[in-house]
């Protein structure tokens, strides 16, 4: 029971962090910025306001389970410093482009070189640097290792999550490209809650909470508490697929966490490694968003208006256009037999029968196919295709 209580008392520690609250906050933003975008271009409501508060809930939560199971046995421990620089950076990164900067390579790189800044400096943190915010006796080498290979971990998860959910219900628009049309552009925003049970060696958050339980490993006191690590993921493209471009750069954060682990291993001989490897995470992360912004950028325009047909950027869920297997990008060239260039054309087209809609689609390599399905009551004008023409 003591141990329950222990663990359940740990729990309360995440609402004690402003970084939770802040995080709720932007993604319930998030969802309805988003709709505010679906009603201009689309003039109806794609997906629920709650879609990204839901997804911030899911999956990480199931992840962090794991993790904190491999950080329990491997008696992995972060100082308060560390934990009050790590929100103060998460919040920073929040209030700055809310997704695009909640990396994991952001967050706990910048933190853990502030924190050894104002270790290697006697940096005080005011009034309560000498009571709760103490760096006597820390072995900071060992302590810089261990958030290496905590860094490489969050990375493998910032990967995974990027190729397996960020393209889920990727969030489609009407955009102005250069010379003024508009083009179609799908926004990859996510926000992943990650909450990982870690020890706090010591007894110094007692002085703040004497309700806080304390027990030991052999002679050494700990705490529990909960790090509130905050995940996001932000990209536009114009010119892939969202499946094909969220892969592209999971490759990439992959490749940069199997980087940042081997400088782990070296690190545990040569410590200084560890300083090189927060620089390299915080850098080669803002390279690959860089990249991928200039890509698609100077890329050709894959939802772009064509004179012969009507590009296709989506459909939504439930509709008749959702039981056809249309991709974005394809293009209507005929609907019910009849040549179609616009929405008007693909609507009188679908009066030719009303309880059927047999669609003529060209792919991505401009092969020809046929997708059809049967309409019910009043679907005939509530295909929910999402169209890109000219307007």
């Amino acid at each position: 029971m003591e141990v329950i209580e222990i663990i359940l008392k740990g729990l309360v520690s995440l609402f004690l962090q402003p970084v939770f609250y802040l995080a709720i906050l932007f993604v319930i933003l998030a969802g309805f910025n988003r709709i505010k975008w679906e009603r201009k271009s689309f003039s109806v409501r794609i997906y629920s306001p709650w879609l990204e508060l839901k997804n911030f809930f899911t999956l990480g939560v199931f992840v962090a389970l794991l993790i904190s199971i491999l950080l329990f046995f491997s008696g992995f421990s972060v100082m308060i410093s560390w934990l009050v620089i790590f929100n103060a950076i998460t919040i920073l990164a929040l209030l700055t482009s809310m997704f695009r900067l909640s990396s994991a390579a952001i967050t706990i790189g910048i933190s853990s070189l502030v924190f050894y800044y104002c270790y290697y400096f006697d940096i005080q943190f005011g009034p309560l640097q000498d009571k709760y915010l103490l760096y006597d006796n820390l072995n900071v080498d060992n302590f810089m290792v261990a958030m290496t290979f905590l860094l490489a971990i969050a990375l493998f998860v910032e990967a995974y999550l990027i190729s397996h959910t960020s393209a889920s219900s990727p969030s489609p628009s009407l955009r102005k490209s250069r010379r003024g049309k508009l083009v179609g552009a799908f926004q990859l925003r996510k926000l992943w809650f990650i909450p990982l049970v870690v020890f706090i060696p010591g007894t110094e958050i007692t002085h703040l909470f004497e309700w806080w339980p304390v027990f030991n490993i052999g002679t050494d006191s700990y705490t529990l508490i909960i790090l509130p690590l905050i995940i996001g993921f932000e990209q536009k493209t114009r010119s892939e697929l969202p499946q094909v471009l969220s892969k592209q750069i999971s490759g990439q954060v992959m490749t940069l966490a199997v980087f940042i682990a081997g400088i782990g291993l070296l690190s545990i001989v040569i410590p200084v490694l560890t300083l090189f490897a927060f620089v390299l995470a915080i850098i080669s992360r803002f390279w690959i968003m860089w990249r991928y912004y200039r890509n698609d950028k100077m890329a050709p325009q894959k939802y772009a208006p064509q004179p012969d047909g009507i590009v296709i950027l989506g459909a939504r869920a439930g509709s008749p256009s959702a039981r056809m297997n249309l991709t974005p990008g394809e293009k209507i060239t005929e609907v019910n037999g009849m040549v179609v260039k616009t929405r008007a054309d693909m609507y009188e087209a679908l009066n030719i029968n009303r309880a059927f809609c047999r669609l003529k689609v060209m792919d991505q390599n401009g092969e020809p196919r046929i997708e059809q399905t049967a309409l019910y009551d009043n679907e005939s004008f509530e295909l929910g295709i999402l169209l890109v023409e000219p307007r």
